[in-house]
């Protein structure tokens, strides 16, 4: 697919955080020979100093703003530009790179505002410009797989597909609660910015647009009332359960014990001796760190989460960030107004029916589907300690396992590779870009089903998605 001879793909970024930064950035550091960042915008000083020395990026070509890097360039300078800004964010450096002549990978969701999405759908049609929206899960062996079964007709035809986002409790803490995420108006409802992945996989699996959609869900955990006695503003400031609460924010950022843990779900026996190690026996790590220093990222943990709260990623730095910023403050007294549990139901022409479940309180990160055909039913789970799908046939009862795979600690499991694969292979031969999959247009379904969803949630009426379209 790549051909060594071929120049890279070259890219401009904004927003040089999480996804800017730790998955587009290093997919190009892994393969500079298919993409390379020529300029970069970023407020936040210390990060765009970062992406810069990493990529080899001048002075002259890192920006405060993303309409700074646009207006000095004086055109297009690149062949694609790379939207990574927070949600509420999107709209305008997307619309501004598609007008000057960029093809666009965006971050999902294409915008919290339902009319926007549709202008930028509409403006790329326009311009003639491809838009990859980021809907990464498609590009994983796992869901590939289930597109493939279903496909082929094994189990049948769909009768009930159940599907279930399942956050862990300390993702949910982070993100949606303390983080960026917290508030549907400065960012997007809980079904839009974390699970139009999700809907995007049942429009996709089922191959065709729902008809209805009811939903039903709430705030009822993470407020005020369900603080523990005593609990300060900050976890910093001698909470009296800090022992005892999972969201205790410096078992998080310093130590990482709820990440370490997921290691001991893992197959692998070494992976879960290793994960024992490090969350029970920190001075005998210690001592091994002295012979492998990359064991010093594990004892001060220097990646996701941590790497949101501060630029400065030393203990005495993440802890400043805990005493000062959002991410310290008591899990119950964030202000937050984000449902932490919500269940879509939907209807689908000749009569089947979808259902999504997203909450945020589960021990493992992951999701877990099952489809109930007229001649078989599939059954999966793509977590981080594991992927599986299995199909059993209804008229020999023989389950068989048609999928498997390890420990994925993070890009998606592999989705967020092939997605970029697939976007730099369409822009370095295909005639037409690979619209299939993930183009704005067809992530827009996946977008009305989520605004049609929290509609519902909101009104408890049941909404006709036609109205949406």
């Amino acid at each position: 697919m790549f051909s060594k001879n071929r120049e890279p793909v070259t890219a401009i970024l904004s927003g040089a955080g999480l996804r800017g930064r730790e998955v587009y950035g290093r997919y190009a550091l892994k393969h500079p020979d298919r993409l390379r960042f020529v300029a970069v915008a970023d407020p936040d000083p210390a990060r765009r100093l970062l992406f810069q020395k990493e990529h080899s990026i001048p002075d002259t070509m890192a920006f405060e703003s993303w309409d700074v890097l646009m207006d000095r360039s004086r055109g297009r300078i690149a062949d694609a530009a790379f939207v990574c800004t927070r949600d509420s964010m999107h709209y305008r450096p997307a619309a501004g790179a598609l007008e000057l002549g960029y093809d666009v990978v965006l971050e999902k969701p294409i915008s919290p505002d339902l009319q926007e999405c549709r202008q930028i759908t509409r403006t790329a049609g326009e311009a003639g410009r491809f838009v990859q929206v980021c809907h990464v899960l498609r590009y994983t062996g796992f869901w590939k797989k289930v597109k493939e079964i279903v496909d082929s007709g094994r189990i049948g035809r769909i009768i009930h597909y159940d599907h279930s986002e399942n956050v862990s409790y300390w993702h949910f803490g982070h993100s949606y609660v303390r983080g960026h995420y917290r508030n549907k108006s400065a960012s997007s409802p809980l079904i839009l910015a974390k699970a139009c992945h999700d809907l995007d996989l049942m429009f996709w699996i089922f191959g065709e647009k729902p008809l209805t959609v009811q939903s039903a869900g709430e705030l009822s955990f993470f407020h005020p009332g369900n603080a523990p006695p005593g609990a300060p503003e900050r976890c910093t400031d001698g909470c009296p359960a800090a022992e005892t609460c999972p969201w205790f924010a410096p078992r998080l950022y310093i130590t990482a014990e709820p990440l370490l843990s997921i290691g001991l779900h893992a197959p692998s026996r070494l992976i879960r001796l290793f994960s024992r190690i490090a969350l029970n026996h920190r001075s005998f790590l210690k001592i091994l760190s002295r012979f492998d220093k990359r064991l010093d990222g594990i004892l001060n943990w220097d990646r996701f989460p941590a790497t949101v709260i501060s630029s400065d990623l030393s203990v005495e730095g993440k802890m400043k960030a805990l005493g000062e910023g959002p991410f310290g403050r008591c899990i119950f007294k964030c202000g937050n107004d984000v449902a932490d549990h919500q269940v879509s139901t939907f209807t689908f022409p000749g009569g089947a029916t979808g259902t999504l479940t997203v909450h945020g309180v589960s021990d493992l990160e992951g999701r877990e589907i099952r489809i109930f055909g007229t001649k078989g039913t599939l059954r999966g789970y793509f977590r981080y300690n594991g992927e599986q799908i299995t199909v059993t046939d209804l008229r020999f009862s023989r389950t068989d396992t048609v999928y498997q795979a390890g420990l994925s600690m993070g890009g998606h499991g592999g989705g967020d590779f092939g997605l970029m694969d697939s976007f730099v292979g369409s822009m370095r031969g295909a005639k037409t870009p690979n619209t299939g999959h993930t183009d704005v247009a067809g992530a827009m379904e996946s977008h009305y089903m989520a605004f049609a969803a929290e509609d519902a949630r909101v009104t408890h009426k049941k909404i006709n998605m036609q109205e949406y379209r």
